[in-house]
């Protein structure tokens, strides 16, 4: 075994060994609703709630078509003006179609965010299905 990883390990260890005496100090010291405090830090909660959507405007929307607007119009701006003429010897666009790309959405996981917007997949989907 090399020396970094006996390193990693004895670092592994000693983090381990931090975090259970923290833990216990605060089992000891903790009385009364103090422990059940302990609660909150074990397990992750979500906010079932969520955030208010907010439009650029300041305006908060309501109601699931208002949402899905406010986002279609935060995240999908309309595409440019003008026209795009593909080069007459280019053929990689040919093979993209609707199909290809409701496969491969059925295929990716609800949860992965692919880009900076950090939209999940499952979002994406909603939209997809609406305006299949």
């Amino acid at each position: 075994m090399s020396r970094v990883q006996k390193a990693r390990r004895e670092l592994r260890r000693a983090i381990r060994k931090a975090k259970r005496n923290c833990w216990n100090h605060f089992l000891q010291e903790s009385s009364g609703k103090e422990v059940w405090t302990a609660a909150g830090y074990t397990k992750p909660r979500i906010n079932k709630a969520g955030q208010a959507l907010q439009r650029e405007d300041g305006s908060v929307a309501k109601g699931h078509s208002n949402r899905e607007q406010a986002i279609l119009e935060v995240h999908f701006p309309p595409a440019p003006g003008g026209s795009y003429e593909p080069p007459a010897d280019g053929r990689a666009f040919v093979q993209v179609n609707a199909h290809l790309v409701g496969s491969l959405l059925a295929k990716a996981p609800n949860t992965s965010a692919p880009g900076d917007d950090r939209i999940s997949a499952d979002i994406v989907k909603v939209f997809w299905h609406c305006d299949t």
